[in-house]
Formats: C-alpha cells, structure tokens, sequence
C-alpha cells in the first residue's frame, strides 16, 4: 500500500499513560487507540454506522525549509502523540480510534511525501475512517486535499463532489511556488489550479489572517481567486453574528469540508512552537472552540488536519498540548 522509504509505524511504547482500569468511563486515548503498521496490514473497513478516526502522522518540513521558515516541524507528530496519551475518552464505545503510523520524507522528497499522504488519506476514507493529519509543515495540506479529492472524484456522485476548505491560518499560503519549486506556501494556490484545471470551483476561506504576515501581492492573489477571509483583528466576540453568517454560508455551498488548523493562527503566547510565530494572533478561548465546533457540527467535514507543531521552538509543551486539546475538541 505505501512505499516503505515514505513510511515510518508507530511505536508500540508511544502510547503509554495513567491507567485507571479498562471500564470505558476511565479510558484514556492510549487505552484505546490501535496501531497499524501499513508494510504489513491492510485497513479492514468500519461496519455500517461504525465510526472511525484514523491518525496519521506528517513528518516533513521540507517546505518549510524551502520557504525559509523555521524547520523542526518533522517531529511534531512524535510530540502530538505524547500530550495526546492521557486525554480522556469521550467517543463511543464501538468508534474505532487507529494510528496509521507516519509518512516521512527520505531526503529532500516533498513531492513524493504528499503523494504518500495522499494515497494514505485515500484509502482511510475509502474504508469509512475520518482522517486526522498531524504534521509537520503546511506541506501537509496539498497532500491531504489531493488524497481527500481522489476519493470523493472515485466515490461521490457529481453533485456531491464540491469540496470547500476552512483554514485557521495567520497566512494566506497562496505562493506562487519559487526558485525551490513548492513548499509549505504554495499548498493552496496548487489546490486552486488544479480546480481550475479541472474545471471546479476553488473554495477556500482562511480564517485569522494577519495584514503583517501577507503581502499585498498576496491579498491581491487571493481577491482574484475570489477568496473571503476573516481577519484576526475581525475574529472576535463582539463580531460572532457576521462570523457565524460567513462560515454557514461558505459551508452551505460546500458538500464537503476539510478543515485544517495551522498552529501559527494562534498568538506565540499560546503556541510558540511554530515555524513562523505571530505575536498578535488569535487566542484558543472559548469563542474560538465554539466556531470550531460550529463548523464539526456541519456535518460536512470529511477530514481534519494540524499543521506546524514545531517542537524545536515550544516552551512546556504548550504548542503540542494546545494541538492535543484542538485534536480532542474535534474529534470529541
């Protein structure tokens, strides 16, 4: 299924926590999630009405690296997973909760880490599991959108094949890709050619976008893809009737949704470790948990990922257990 120079299983002694016995009031994740290791097993699909999340890991920053960003993204699965152990189960009983192990990316291979990613996010939804991407670098959002894409031409109707984009971001990451080819900039503007090239509509709307993190150039970029954002000097209490209206609107339009978060959307106070910190950004209060879960309750979210949990800069973990607490928020 997946090429093992793109491939790293999860180890067995990464899910270790507090146990408080086996009754399903006091599991914790590491109680119940299953590894899978993808060289040797086959997904076995979820039963009818089953529910399932099937994590996946994104350890590349090679884009980062390329947009001169500040690498160690690489690790932020192995460190996600860790502030992830004693969170408390809060899912059903019979939801199927699996660890697919990480795609990596051996040299300097962007390109074909997204294309991994995109055939491991493929054949999750293929068996009915809802994939949950940790990264890594916004790399990642390319090579979940194409893998989400590749289901949904291969297995929705054509009414049913319109998917809309939610990210949490302080950057637009509509690049044009560079000297370096694409990185973790670029993610979006490829997604948009490549629905102009199929002939679909590009729908995306970021959320937290800070004037003094885009240029003009790229408001400008956005403004011709026909793009609505949110601020983040917009993204508050005070404004959660207009919040509220273009989100439903923008979700409304769409058949399905895919979510991604990038850590850099939040002020440095809160997640310092990232690849580009903003002071100014959003604060994870419970405003911004409650559009989040808006947005779940939708409905129409076919797949979620966390972008640019980079350890190397993170002070007490913050960064990773913020990611953890979004993790469960969403998944919950």
């Amino acid at each position: 299924m997946i090429d093992s120079s793109f491939y790293r299983k999860t180890s067995i002694d990464t899910w270790t926590g507090r146990n408080d016995g086996t009754d399903l009031a006091v599991q914790r994740w590491h109680q119940r999630v299953i590894l899978v290791d993808l060289e040797k097993e086959n997904l076995t699909a979820l039963s009818a009405g089953q529910k399932g999340i099937a994590l996946i890991g994104f350890s590349c920053d090679e884009g980062v690296r390329r947009n001169g960003g500040r690498v160690g993204a690489k690790d932020g699965p192995a460190h996600f997973r860790k502030a992830c152990c004693n969170l408390p189960v809060h899912f059903a009983e019979n939801a199927v909760f699996l660890d697919l192990g990480d795609v990596i990316c051996p040299g300097q291979d962007m390109e074909g880490t997204q294309r991994s990613l995109a055939r491991v996010v493929a054949c999750a939804l293929a068996n009915g599991y809802q994939p949950f991407v940790i990264g890594g670098g916004h790399e990642v959002a390319y090579g979940h959108y194409s893998g989400i894409n590749d289901f949904v031409q291969d297995h929705a109707s054509a009414d049913e094949k319109n998917i809309g984009i939610i990210n949490f971001d302080a950057h637009f990451d509509l690049r044009e890709p560079n000297e370096n080819g694409t990185n973790s900039g670029t993610g979006f503007f490829q997604i948009a050619n490549d629905c102009k090239s199929a002939g679909k509509p590009f729908r995306y709307m970021p959320v937290g976008i800070q004037l003094n993190s885009n240029t003009k150039y790229l408001f400008d970029t956005a403004a011709g893809l026909d793009v609505k954002h949110i601020p983040a000097e917009q993204f508050m209490v005070s404004r959660q009737e207009e919040i509220r209206l273009q989100t439903e609107e923008f979700i409304a339009g769409s058949t399905h949704i895919y979510l991604t978060i990038c850590m850099d959307v939040f002020s440095s106070s809160f997640a310092p470790g990232v690849s580009a910190a903003a002071f100014s950004g959003l604060i994870p209060d419970a405003f911004f948990f409650a559009c989040l879960k808006s947005v779940i309750a939708s409905g129409k979210v076919i797949s979620m990922d966390i972008a640019e949990c980079n350890p190397v800069f993170d002070q007490d973990q913050r960064t990773a257990k913020l990611a953890a607490a979004l993790a469960f928020s969403m998944i919950t």
